[in-house]
Formats: structure tokens, C-alpha cells, sequence
């Protein structure tokens, strides 16, 4: 039985593509622009093919053709978190090279993740281009919104869209996405509070956020996320998205 292959844009330190590998597949390549990302994807896939440089510098008809072309592309230009600037960003333009690695490589599937916002953003315009985009390169499109909490059984709140597309219609036609399970794992079964780690994960009395912290995070028996808008908390059972720099370069 053929593998089949997977080739990897936006890579991360493959996050995506170990899913993919675990169900099988081979990701014969991946594509990644950070330098500190690219040095953990070494360590996480010591034999995929890793290009570390500009996705517009490649050329992708000198890569392999794989089989399924898979991309958790920037998020930053399109998040509620953010400024929400999307193809006026140059992050946000970034999909467009997504689309000319599947026009000059014409995978039989592709598989893009991103923030839960991007069906939302400029009144739903922005997710029509994309749509628009694949479908014009002859792709079968659907897509979904889904959270771990709710189909990996991960108690993370982390909710993203999935977008699938496939050159064969009636392939798409039979993809089904996972339904809802119930989550039966709590943060408690992964974090250990009574476990002292080392002072680098903490705010020492003499930092300057440590009374603040204090001040503003009375429930002990909830998890915090604290970013420039402030502090979010959510309940001891569910670990609250952990965010990125949302910012501008």
C-alpha cells in the first residue's frame, strides 16, 4: 500500500503534521520561517525535508508533489485579539501563497487551520475569497468550526476552523468531520499545582506585575490568561487559549 505523502506550509514546530503522521502519512517536506521554530521541527521530524525560509522565495515546482497539502497559516490579521487588517496585512496575504503552492503542485487534498474569526471577518468577505480561491483551482470545499474540548478530549478552549478541500468531489462529498464527544479529562489531570517547579515560571515578590497579579487574581482555584487587554480566567476545569503576539512586526 502507497504512504501518502504530506507537504507542510507555516509548519511551526509541527504541530499539524504530527497528527498526520500518526495516522500514517509521510510529510515529505515542510516549509517554516522562524528560526527557533525550525530548530524544535528538527527535533520533532529529524528526517522530513525542512525548508527554513520565506514561503514566497520557494518554488514549488521543485518540491515533490504530495499528496495532501497541509497549512496553519498566520492568524494574526484576522483574530478578534488582533487588528484585524486581513489581506491589507502582509500576514494575511499569505494565503494567496498557499493557493500558488496548490495550482502549481495540485494536491488531491488540502487542509487549512486558523482562528475560529476568519468565517467572521469583514463580514464574512475575507472567508469568501479563500472559499472563491480554492474552488477556482478546481477544489471542493468544506469547512468547520471546532474546539479540542469538544472532539479531542484536550481541555484546552481553543476553538479554530478546519477547511478541507478536495480535487475529487465525490471525495469531499464523503469526508465527514468528527462529531462531539463528551471531555473527560480537567486541566487538574494534566497540571500539578502542588508541584513546585522552577523560579523561571514565576513572578518573584519584587517584580513589579507581582502585587498587581495578586490584587487582580483572588479565585485561587482558577486558571488565568493575562495579555495587554488584561485577565481573563476561566475555571480550574478548562485551560483558556493561549495567545500570540497579535501586534504588528
Amino acid at each position: 500500500m502507497r504512504v501518502i505523502r504530506v507537504g507542510s506550509l507555516f509548519s511551526g514546530i509541527g504541530g499539524i503534521d504530527l497528527g498526520f503522521q500518526q495516522a500514517g502519512f509521510d510529510i515529505c517536506w515542510a516549509n517554516e520561517i522562524d528560526k527557533d521554530a525550525c530548530k524544535t521541527y528538527r527535533k520533532n521530524f529529524p528526517n522530513t525535508f525542512l525548508m527554513e525560509n520565506d514561503i514566497r522565495k520557494i518554488c514549488p515546482t521543485d518540491l515533490e508533489r504530495p499528496d495532501v497539502l497541509v497549512a496553519g497559516f498566520p492568524c494574526q490579521s484576522f483574530s478578534v485579539m488582533g487588528y484585524q487588517r486581513g489581506f491589507n496585512d502582509s500576514r494575511g496575504n499569505l494565503f494567496f501563497e498557499i493557493a500558488r503552492f496548490a495550482d502549481a503542485l495540485k494536491p488531491r487534498a488540502i487542509l487549512l487551520e486558523n482562528v475560529k474569526n476568519l468565517v467572521y471577518h469583514d463580514n464574512g468577505k475575507t472567508f469568501l475569497v479563500i472559499y472563491n480561491t480554492l474552488a477556482e483551482l478546481g477544489y471542493t470545499v468544506k469547512y468547520k468550526v471546532m474546539c479540542p474540548t469538544e472532539y479531542a478530549n484536550v481541555p484546552q478552549y481553543r476553538k479554530r476552523i478546519f477547511i478541507v478541500a478536495f480535487l475529487d468531489s465525490e471525495r469531499c462529498d464523503k469526508f465527514i468531520f468528527p462529531e462531539p464527544t463528551e471531555l473527560k479529562r480537567e486541566i487538574s489531570d494534566v497540571l500539578d499545582r502542588t508541584v513546585k517547579h522552577d523560579d523561571i515560571y514565576y513572578y518573584m515578590r519584587d517584580n513589579k506585575c507581582y502585587k498587581e497579579l495578586n490584587r487582580k487574581i483572588p479565585d485561587k482555584t482558577g486558571i488565568y490568561r493575562i495579555d495587554d487587554s488584561g485577565i481573563a480566567m476561566r475555571k480550574w476545569e478548562i485551560c483558556p487559549t493561549l495567545k500570540a503576539n497579535m501586534g504588528t512586526y
